[in-house]
């Protein structure tokens, strides 16, 4: 039985205080395994003894035992072979599949459109204008999305690097290179990775500028994050569109165009001289 499932089988026997907080978590399963139990005390308004009995009462015997079985949950829900085969069920030609994905998409840029204030992608263009060096963090189809801001912000002057969090000493290294001059920029999707949850706590604790890229403002790495850019990733057959993603991030990339132009016209002037005069020489 999932964890949801003993929530449900024993919600008689709770008092309304514990079905606030059952109702909860049900409504979030998908952020709970990421939470302390201070933040989730916070977040209901409940005291942290009422959540530790509303744990008992389900016959779980901890807070952590209760994160565990969310995480799972989490894990059982985005398995790839299940969400695929789910998907491709309900597809019945080609003109289905055709016709249900550009739906789909369109359907995730409108809300991704109507999610993100035009005044937060002012200040996160500024911010990154004016940072000395910008480091970047995805893993698993995340890293896709990094490595396209990656390029994007290299093409338009702006030094940038990945973190490699699978690497302990290298990722290391780079954040003890980082100063408060850097932004960062972390990218994650249901299923959350771990690893890039804690490089937030990190940043949020240091001090760091940090932004993210995620799914929602109730994402874990959200609450770390002065800015969240929020990108809708439903998707058919496959884990996640990143779509939407990569469409924010190409507005983001034009306003700091903006921003930079004079500089970046220089720029380019430059790079243009310099291939002329490489182009001579090969002559």
């Amino acid at each position: 039985m999932t964890i949801i499932g003993k929530i449900l089988n024993n919600m008689d026997k709770l008092s309304n205080k514990q079905k606030k907080i059952a109702g909860y978590l049900i409504r979030n399963s998908e952020v709970i395994g990421f939470m302390s139990l201070k933040e989730l005390s916070k977040e209901i308004n409940v005291s942290e003894v009422t959540i530790l009995n509303f744990c008992k009462s389900i016959g779980i015997d901890s807070f952590a035992e209760l994160k565990k079985l969310f995480q799972e949950l989490t894990k059982e829900k985005l398995v790839v072979p299940t969400k695929m085969k789910s998907s491709l069920s309900e597809i019945e030609s080609l003109d289905d599949a055709y016709n249900n994905t550009i739906n789909l998409l369109k359907f995730n840029q409108k809300r991704t459109i109507e999610d993100n204030d035009i005044n937060v992608l002012k200040e996160i263009s500024h911010i990154l204008s004016k940072s000395r060096r910008v480091y970047i963090c995805g893993q698993g189809m995340s890293r896709v999305i990094a490595e396209c801001l990656k390029s994007r912000l290299k093409l338009i002057n702006i030094d940038s690097r990945i973190i490699e969090l699978g690497d302990g000493i290298l990722s290391s290294i780079e954040l003890l290179q980082a100063d408060k001059k850097d932004s960062f920029i972390l990218i994650s999707f249901p299923e959350y990775a771990p690893k890039v949850v804690n490089l937030a706590k990190y940043l949020e604790y240091n001090n760091y500028s940090l932004i993210c890229i995620t799914d929602s403002e109730k994402s874990p790495l959200a609450k770390y994050s002065k800015y969240a850019l929020k990108c809708y990733s439903d998707s058919l057959g496959v884990p996640n569109f990143i779509s939407s993603a990569i469409w924010i991030i190409e507005v983001l990339i034009v306003m700091i165009c903006f921003m930079l132009k004079e500089d970046l016209i220089s720029h380019l002037d430059n790079l243009e001289k310099l291939s002329s005069s490489l182009m001579e020489h090969d002559i």
